[in-house]
């Protein structure tokens, strides 16, 4: 009696989660540039045009890997201490979060509608403002701040916007300043580094006046 013939393993099911999954892990290899739809529907084993099932193009792809990329970022509670320690902390678990993926976080700083996980981290930013004292106005536009500057910190750490020291190649006489400051401006361990950015960030957004004397430049 023949035996039964061997069939190919079942296919896992596609869904938005999986085409994400896939497309996150193609970030981690190559960086966000190359992922196309194309390369996620070989990676999900289907056609690129079945992806569009489950998402509109690549953009909203994109969006959805950086929102997958920060969707386990913690929330600090009131045993982490007070709103300003609480967070500190916030952001610094946002910037580890997505300075393990490559450059995804490059895609913060587009005009894409944010995610949930991404939305809940905003929310939190701005209850920890407000409840430092920060008024209204200044809490919206220090957003943009903290945004930006997790973004930038998390692709520093993520080593793909690392460039030559700024004082390579320069001479004592063509700039003196950047001379003599040579040996500190990439001194300190980067921990430290991070952590002074940041309190600095803080501070000067304390430091602003009532939201009625902003003014935009």
């Amino acid at each position: 009696m023949r035996g039964s013939p061997r069939t190919r393993p079942a296919k896992p099911a596609l869904s938005r989660d999986s085409i994400v999954a896939a497309a996150l892990d193609l970030v981690d290899e190559f960086g966000s540039d190359a992922v196309t739809m194309r390369r996620v529907a070989t990676a999900v084993d289907t056609s690129p045009g079945a992806l569009y099932v489950y998402v509109s193009d690549r953009r909203e792809l994109m969006a959805l890997v950086h929102d997958r990329a920060v969707a386990d970022v913690e929330l600090p509670t009131d045993a982490d201490g007070p709103w300003r320690t609480r967070l500190e902390l916030l952001v610094q678990r946002t910037v580890d979060a997505l300075a393990v993926h490559a450059d995804i976080a490059a895609v913060g700083l587009t005009d894409l509608a944010p995610g949930p996980h991404s939305l809940r981290i905003i929310e939190e930013i701005l209850r920890l403002l407000r409840m430092g004292g920060v008024d209204d106005k200044a809490c919206a536009w220090a957003v943009d701040l903290f945004g930006q500057y997790i973004a930038s910190s998390a692709l520093e750490g993520g080593g793909r916007s690392r460039a030559a020291p700024p004082h390579h190649g320069v001479s004592a006489a063509d700039h003196p300043t950047m001379h003599a400051l040579a040996p500190l401006l990439t001194s300190g361990d980067p921990v430290a580094r991070a952590a002074w950015k940041l309190r600095v960030l803080v501070d000067g957004i304390l430091a602003q006046p009532p939201s009625g004397e902003l003014q935009a430049v």
